[in-house]
């Protein structure tokens, strides 16, 4: 072991610290003093790398390290070395390898903890201290009964500044006091470290065991080493810590460093990720250059507030804010700023927030940062005064429509809907004639108010299905062209933070906005051939009818049909939100379950106009005058009137009253008995002559056409051969498609069949029809006609044949 003297003014000779029991021996893990390490059945520990250790076995003598052999695992019959390798196996070494014998046990050297507490008693291991702050570090290591640790300080550029950075105890905070443990909180003077040298060696910064004195440890324990670090006369950079055994014990695990930034007062600043940003968007503030654990106020003032509402909810709670709220100065219930309690991280040495932006208005917005440790009264009393401010120029954000855009019709449901910016929560919609811009009544409540806003969600979209606009606004009511606008509902409030339900032109543009125009239409039904009659009847096998349309602007409409006698089937039938409708089978039945009679049927599509009323909105014998109410009217017309007056009587409670806007479509169709016939038999790859039976060659396929006036889809007809030479080779094909014609076709081969007369059948279930065809022979084929050889050609002084060259030419 290396001699070292203690240097001290006085003391003229070796001093030696408090001394610890290794084994049975005495060992100073400082400088000088005994080494004994004496084995015992317990097995003292030694570690891997000491190389000063005296041996003593039992009987306090001397012994031979190697006499010590590994009892188990990796250690296993291997002796023990001295000076003892860092590789030396770890484990238990008895005499003769015999586990119940005296000896040693090696392990790691390792330094387990190193922190470098501020005055706060935080550990800024790795961040930013100011250049005044006194730093306490602490280190932990499990060789502290082999060797003291060694506190090496090195500057970014490599120098060591060891001795030029150590302080007194007295330098220490309360916070830095109160982590003290052991035998150094009972003498907290130890922390001081004067520096020792010895013999071949520079002069080394210890703390451990054995730098204190036998009386002064009073049976504490050192379970950690502290040294007090006054950083006030080094420039600002980074700075290197380490902790080691100051002997032997310097390598891998049992050496530890670490960092951390000093910087001048003069550095701390208040950094935003972004200088301009969108209204609605959240963006982050960093506060650097200040200590671990220390309270910084950001403050943002009344003035950049939307409408000077101060909120603290411009302060997202979020990271390293630790409380957020407003403070009103003068006591008038209306605050004059907002401000978030900011803690800079220990282990970053930032202090991160967010703010966010969709309480702030579209302006130069400034953010002050106030210096560490102030109080809220002292930002207050002094907000003109800053440690730092940052500028963040904030936009308004964007209000899209997608819907509705162009056209609308009067008493329709459309779907409101649009897309706005990030952060904008609530939009209202308002309409615009010629004068202010008034509030919609989205939830058609009856009453625009507050209530009437729409949710932003999270992907920016904005949406109120199934809106009539007419009834919403009085605006969209009546035909003409207008303009549709949302405003974010913010900006939309007044001065008691309710929403206006009119804004002047001037509001509308100043706020965070967008408009479009509305062409306002009448609601109607397009002509078609709404009752899907086949071949222009309805068979009574069928009984039903099926009816389509297309009513822009209608919810449902009402079908009305009326047979010969009177008599009327009804069926209201409801308008998709593509403005089509189509009700499939409607039953030719009334009200009280009988058939409509056979013959000609007057078939009505009745509409309600913008009004949402049936003619003048009475209708005689009903409450109201709705769609339903129609139809109680209209199937409540009594027996005894004839086809047009009942057609009539219900024009005029709708279309035919005065200044009525209702809607109609007017068709007829005959209810009779199902028929199906065969009208043609043609070759389906030859000239077919419509309505005409042709004879049919063999191998050809026959095309065989007919008429119907039954439904398809509900229906299937079947075409047979049911007679003639050859009639079980035919097969038997089907169709349940045609059209509204009526005209169905199907196909027939006739390959390999007997020529001769056949009997063919058409079936769809409850009706047949039969005729008869000829099927001939196939027509040979004409041969083809031979093109003649042409003569040679002679030509003066060259004769020259056609077919080859002339004999004995090559």
């Amino acid at each position: 072991m290396v001699v070292t003297l203690v240097l001290s003014s006085t003391l003229a000779g070796v001093a030696f610290g408090a001394t610890v029991q290794r084994g049975g021996g005495n060992f100073n893990p400082g400088v000088g003093g005994p080494s004994d390490v004496q084995i015992t059945a317990d097995k003292p520990v030694v570690f891997q790398g000491e190389e000063n250790i005296d041996l003593l076995g039992t009987d306090g003598q001397p012994i031979d390290a190697a006499q010590l052999v590994g009892v188990a695992g990796d250690a296993e019959g291997v002796p023990l070395e001295l000076p003892v390798p860092q590789d030396q196996e770890r484990g238990q070494y008895a005499i003769n390898g015999q586990a119940d014998q005296a000896g040693v046990t090696v392990q790691t050297p390792r330094v387990t903890e190193l922190e470098l507490l501020n005055e706060r008693g935080i550990d800024v291991e790795g961040a930013s201290v100011q250049e005044d702050e006194v730093i306490l570090v602490r280190a932990e290591w499990n060789y502290e009964e082999a060797e003291d640790l060694e506190l090496i300080v090195r500057d970014e550029n490599g120098n060591e500044i060891t001795g030029d950075v150590l302080a007194d105890a007295d330098q220490l905070s309360a916070s830095q006091r109160e982590e003290l443990t052991g035998a150094y909180a009972q003498n907290p003077a130890k922390v001081a470290n004067p520096g020792q040298r010895g013999t071949g060696t520079g002069v080394v910064y210890l703390q451990g065991v054995g730098q204190f004195e036998p009386g002064e440890l009073n049976g504490s324990q050192v379970d950690a080493a502290y040294w007090a670090l006054d950083l006030s006369d080094i420039d600002s950079g980074d700075v290197s810590v380490t902790v080691e055994g100051w002997d032997d014990l310097d390598f891998g695990a049992a050496t530890r460093s670490t960092s951390l930034s000093v910087q001048t007062e003069d550095d701390v600043t208040l950094d935003l990720d972004r200088d301009d940003a969108t209204r609605g968007q959240n963006v982050r503030y960093t506060i650097r250059g200040s200590t671990a654990g220390a309270n910084h106020y950001v403050v943002i003032e009344d003035d950049d507030f939307r409408n000077n509402r101060v909120d603290a909810r411009v302060f997202r709670d979020i990271q390293d804010v630790v409380d957020r709220g407003t403070f009103d100065t003068d006591d008038d219930g209306t605050p004059e700023f907002a401000w978030a309690q900011v803690e800079i991280d220990e282990d970053t040495g930032l202090g991160v927030g967010q703010i966010d932006t969709s309480f702030l208005d579209d302006a130069s917005v400034t953010v002050d940062l106030f210096a560490a440790d102030q109080s809220l009264d002292e930002v207050a009393a002094d907000l003109g005064n800053p440690e730092d401010d940052r500028t963040l120029n904030v936009e308004q954000g964007d209000l899209e429509f997608d819907s509705p855009v162009g056209t609308y019709v009067a008493g329709s449901e459309v779907d409101v809907r649009g897309f706005a910016a990030p952060g904008v929560d609530d939009v209202a919609i308002y309409a615009r004639d010629q004068g202010d811009w008034e509030l919609v009544d989205v939830n058609e409540d009856g009453t625009a108010d507050g209530d009437d806003t729409i949710s932003v969600d999270s992907t920016g979209e904005w949406e109120r299905e199934d809106v009539v606009l007419s009834q919403a606004s009085d605006i969209f009511s009546i035909p003409g062209r207008y303009r549709i606008g949302v405003v974010e509902a913010e900006d939309a409030v007044d001065g008691q933070g309710e929403l206006r339900t009119t804004l002047t032109t001037s509001q509308f543009s100043s706020a965070t906005s967008s408009q479009s125009s509305l062409i306002v239409q009448e609601p109607g039904l397009e002509e078609t051939r709404s009752f899907q009659a086949i071949n222009g009847q309805v068979a009574v096998e069928d009984g039903t009818v099926d009816v389509v349309g297309v009513a822009p602007g209608l919810d449902e409409v009402l079908a009305v049909m009326v047979d010969s006698r009177g008599r009327i089937a009804t069926e209201r039938i409801s308008v998709d939100d593509d403005d089509t409708f189509e009700e499939d089978d409607i039953p030719l039945v009334t009200q009280d379950g009988r058939t409509l009679n056979e013959g000609t049927v007057r078939a009505l599509l009745l509409g309600l106009g913008r009004d949402g009323v049936a003619g003048d909105g009475i209708l005689p014998g009903q409450t109201s005058a709705n769609l339903a109410a129609l139809e109680n009217y209209v199937v409540g017309l009594g027996p005894g009137l004839t086809q047009e007056q009942t057609i009539e009587r219900i024009r005029d409670e709708t279309t035919d009253e005065v200044a009525s806007d209702d809607l109609s479509i007017s068709e007829s169709f005959r209810f009779t008995d199902g028929a199906t016939s065969i009208e043609t038999v043609a070759p389906a790859d030859g000239n077919v002559s419509q309505g005409q039976i042709q004879t049919i060659e063999v191998g050809e396929t026959m095309l065989v056409q007919g008429l119907t006036n039954r439904k398809p889809d509900d229906n299937t007809i079947s075409v047979e051969v049911i007679d003639g030479p050859s009639a079980d080779q035919f097969d038997i094909n089907s169709t349940d498609e045609w059209g509204l014609d009526g005209v169905w076709s199907v196909t027939l081969g006739t390959d390999g069949v007997e020529p001769g007369t056949y009997v063919l059948e058409a079936d769809d279930g409850d009706n047949t029809d039969t005729v008869q065809v000829r099927i001939v022979e196939a027509q040979a084929e004409p041969e083809p006609t031979a093109t003649p050889e042409p003569e040679p050609t002679a030509t003066p002084g060259n004769v020259t044949a056609l077919r080859g060259p002339l004999p004995g030419v090559r």
